[in-house]
């Protein structure tokens, strides 16, 4: 399954599971196109870069402020690369919040601006101008968008999901199933990751880790590199039949 020279799109491509899939697919040896919120950012990302890869990667900033700025993004790849075969969503907004069911609608408007408008808006104006030969989406959700969250693996005192960030991503998925219906004419595949926790040893306490792996049938959390051959998979073009799908990689969380 060969990514050879297409051209891949990749938001919030520079940090988090994005910088990782951002690696991997240039490793494939893919043309990958990350963007970020700053220049510092994309700065650091390419200091990370092996020298052997970094020549095929060309980052652009992309804040998700606004419909206006999503099309400005948009003109100006199409100016740069022209047709794009892949486009990875992993942009999100996860800020914290006060508690489970936030009221406040200030903060609702956020999540979702970023989670599911402008994600969308972006996905439709990339197929739409950018995909004239068919290619494939793949959204990055969670395994929180169709399993209820389970607070009390978390240390007390804090909400770190809240029911905004869980819905909106569930929005994302039903959004990923839409697309797929609506693009399959196209010859364009859009399907969704569900990730897991990813352990991260800096920002993880032992109390949560501790109960999150009783929690997980697999007694552990994932890394970030096992959801890299999903993403090959869903990006692949020899994977000409499979579109509107939520894979869920989870450790078998979900099963209990």
């Amino acid at each position: 399954m060969s990514l050879c020279d297409n051209k891949i799109l990749v938001t919030a491509g520079c940090s988090g599971l994005g910088r990782d899939f951002s690696l991997f697919l240039l490793e494939q040896g893919a043309t990958v196109i990350p963007t970020s919120r700053s220049e510092g950012s994309i700065n650091e990302f390419l200091s990370w870069l092996p020298d052997e890869v970094r020549s095929k990667c060309h980052p652009e900033i992309l804040a998700f402020k606004d419909e206006n700025e999503i099309q400005k993004f948009v003109e100006n790849i199409k100016e740069k690369h022209e047709n794009i075969y892949g486009l990875v969503n992993c942009a999100v907004c996860r800020e914290s919040v006060k508690d489970p069911f936030e009221r406040n609608v200030d903060m609702w408007t956020e999540h979702y601006m970023v989670n599911v408008f402008l994600t969308t808006n972006l996905t439709m104006r990339v197929v739409e101008a950018l995909m004239p030969n068919g290619g494939s989406v793949v959204n990055v959700s969670s395994f929180y968008s169709k399993t209820v969250p389970d607070n009390r693996v978390y240390d007390a005192g804090t909400i770190p999901t809240s029911l905004i960030y869980a819905s909106s991503k569930a929005s994302l998925n039903y959004i990923t199933q839409y697309l797929a219906v609506e693009y399959a004419k196209q010859d364009v595949r859009v399907n969704a990751i569900l990730p897991a926790g990813i352990r991260n040893p800096d920002k993880q306490s032992d109390f949560f880790v501790e109960q999150y792996n009783f929690r997980t049938p697999m007694r552990r959390m994932g890394e970030s590199n096992e959801f890299n051959d999903s993403l090959l998979f869903l990006l692949s073009p020899d994977n000409k039949y499979c579109t509107g799908q939520l894979i869920t990689i989870d450790g078998g969380w979900s099963l209990l």
